[in-house]
């Protein structure tokens, strides 16, 4: 119960208020912890309540030990990560003074500037755009005396380590730092935990490769691209769900599946990296306000999205690697609610599927979409492991021919070609 926390009044009333009343695994585990300011290694799979496991303990901290400067930062990956953090910071301090202010790349910078003016106790902030407004000056990292580094899995796949690296050295020496990931790895974290965390607690409640049991896992048989477009259109119009969000692999591919959404009268919005921020912010806004049923995205919206109501995936490309897959469907199934997903596999696309289900100890089980019949029924020839077998060039030798023999080409040779001069006839002598 989080009011067996020794936590201030404003705080248990915000909590209330939005409804929450156990605590999840990972919060259980890592909000004492936190609150007694420990630096923190925590595991927790998308969907299990770790944005509330750190930000609580902060707002606490904060309002344990005011100061006129920004006292905490919040580092994460993407935008739109950020954007839901500072949401969810919003909502935990609505009866407080605390303020926010988010600090992220695709924006205008005065904006920025104007309200890191005010002082906010607490920064949400992509670590490029972060470090140029410590260039400018305009904050003071000395001051900062939390640090969270949210999604730390995929800022690392992302490039960021020196930045998280330069920022962490250059906040308060005795800084609490707490590092959350969907996917803890020791070897790929040991230069990050060496250089920013000071004997970390390492919480461990589950990890990425645990199956989510709210999610109901499915997989259907595709042929192409076309027959996954009918697959798409049938299951949005038929199947029974709240909102859904159809991801793919590639921005041309989101594109199309768009249009041919939108053909077959499915209302539907895209986002993907060429998006502007903008109009992501306003497409988003639609969807968790029920004016959108249908997303169709790339994995920029995989990560970080809460969005309520949200109770099915549907992976219009089998997703590169299993962390991948991992966080598509971790957009629903969130907090206990039930979700399901349904991953369109071709036959290029099987021994992937099979290597995902592997990797995460999973086996989603195929649906059968009789109005929309397939070809492909599976491989005819299967390992052990599930995959298939893959088809050998015959290789063909090519018939020897005899070697031809080498001819010198000489210079003399050359200049003797063409009629050779015919030898004088000796000449006799009358006289003898």
């Amino acid at each position: 119960m989080f009011s067996s926390l020794l936590l201030d009044e404003p705080l248990l009333d915000a909590i209330e208020q939005l409804g929450f009343k156990e605590m999840t695994e990972v919060q259980t585990a890592a909000i004492p912890q936190a609150l007694e300011g420990k630096d923190l290694i925590v595991n927790a799979r998308t969907g299990s309540g770790k944005t509330l496991a750190y930000v609580l303990p902060m707002l606490q901290q904060i309002l344990d030990n005011p100061q006129t400067l920004p006292q905490a930062i919040i580092l994460a990956p993407t935008r739109d990560l950020c954007r839901q953090i500072n949401k969810q910071c919003m909502l935990l301090a609505q009866f407080t003074d605390i303020k926010t202010a988010v600090i992220i790349g695709g924006e205008d910078p005065k904006h920025q500037i104007k309200a890191l003016e005010k002082y906010p106790e607490i920064i949400i902030a992509t670590p490029g755009r972060l470090l140029e407004h410590v260039k400018r000056d305009m904050i003071v990292l000395d001051a900062i005396n939390i640090l969270v580094l949210d999604e730390a899995d995929r800022m690392l796949a992302m490039g960021f380590s020196d930045d998280v690296i330069s920022i962490a050295s250059q906040c308060n020496e005795e800084a609490q730092t707490v590092l959350y990931s969907a996917s803890f790895n020791q070897s790929k974290f040991e230069a990050l935990i060496e250089s920013i965390l000071l004997e970390p607690e390492v919480i461990l409640v589950d990890s990425a490769r645990e199956n989510n049991e709210n999610i109901a896992q499915l997989k259907v048989l595709a042929d192409d691209t076309p027959h996954k477009i009918k697959l798409c259109q049938h299951l949005l119009k038929n199947d029974s769900y709240s909102k859904a969000i159809v991801f793919a692999n590639k921005k041309e591919t989101v594109n199309q599946i768009s249009a041919a959404l939108q053909s077959g009268d499915i209302k539907n919005a895209f986002i993907h990296g060429d998006i502007e921020q903008d109009i992501r912010n306003k497409i988003l806004r639609n969807f968790r306000k029920d004016e959108l049923k249908v997303l169709v995205a790339t994995d920029v919206a995989s990560r970080g999205l809460d969005i309520p109501d949200l109770d099915l995936i549907i992976n219009f490309d089998v997703p590169r690697n299993g962390e991948d897959y991992m966080h598509r469907i971790g957009r629903t199934g969130r907090m206990f609610e039930a979700g399901q997903s349904i991953t369109l596999v071709n036959a290029n696309e099987w021994n992937k599927m099979i290597s995902i289900e592997h990797f995460l100890g999973i086996e989603c089980l195929i649906r059968k979409v009789p109005e929309v019949p397939t070809k492909f029924t599976g491989p005819e020839n299967q390992k052990s492991s599930g995959k298939s077998y893959g088809t050998k060039r015959n290789k063909t030798k090519k018939p020897k021919t005899k070697s031809k023999t080498k001819v010198k080409n000489r210079l003399r040779d050359r200049k003797n070609i063409g009629k050779r001069r015919k030898p004088s006839e000796k000449k006799t002598d009358p006289a003898s």
